[in-house]
């Protein structure tokens, strides 16, 4: 049997209604093991990775968004259930500093959509070239200039489709509606591009890739991307 992990909090938000069922309709169970409460189910097998499974997923996740401090795993991050207190325990300074991390943060995600694509994904007929790689690097970096947040992550999403590229911001809550009206003049200025603002969002930019990487390997704190 595994213990699936959807989070890591610090403590439980103040109202907290466990979410009808998990993956694979099990319970969704908050657990204390040592200073952190994980929150979890237990599975024998991690269902495939689909559109509804991994809203499953997301959704159970968003249930702490109001904690103090939230870790998010990735879908299909397991533990054997009768090694879950030691496996926390070998990672106690890891996980401590990736909930410092994100304390009283969110995720903000913004979008650069591009105007001259179709619905279909396919560019209208005798419409203007949107703009190039320079021209959407140099709209991130005058959207962080802006934002003045320390924590970002730039990703340019290639020539396909609408979505040019998005930013992921690591904003403190209190200042949340700062941040939107800080990125607002470049948002209203941007040529062939729209500007999105998504989230607030668990901040899974922001933490470590508990599949990809073992905790120990993982250095505390995020870095700056550009």
């Amino acid at each position: 049997m595994n213990q699936y992990l959807y989070a890591i909090v610090d403590r439980m938000p103040a109202v907290w209604r466990p979410p009808l069922s998990g993956l694979a309709h099990t319970s969704v169970v908050p657990r204390r093991v040592h200073e952190v409460v994980v929150l979890g189910s237990l599975l024998d097998t991690v269902p495939p990775a689909t559109p509804r499974t991994l809203a499953i997923h997301h959704d159970i996740v968003a249930t702490v968004l109001e904690a103090p401090a939230l870790v998010p795993f990735r879908y299909g991050t397991t533990v054997p259930a009768a090694t879950l207190a030691d496996w926390v325990g070998s990672h106690h300074a890891v996980m401590e500093a990736a909930l410092g991390a994100v304390r009283d943060c969110v995720e903000m995600s913004v979008k650069l959509l591009r105007l001259d694509c179709a619905v279909d994904g396919r560019g209208r007929a005798g419409a203007e070239a949107g703009p190039g790689a320079r021209e959407l690097q140099g709209l991130a970096d005058a959207l962080v200039e802006r934002a003045r947040l320390p924590q970002w992550r730039y990703r340019p999403t290639g020539t396909a489709g609408n979505v040019a590229g998005s930013i992921a911001f690591l904003v403190p809550r209190a200042d949340l509606p700062g941040f939107l009206a800080r990125i607002a003049p470049v948002a209203s200025h941007a040529s062939g591009v729209a500007v999105v603002p998504t989230g607030p969002w668990p901040p899974y930019s922001f933490v470590p890739d508990f599949e990809r990487a073992p905790l120990a390997q993982v250095r505390a704190g995020g870095r700056r991307a550009g």
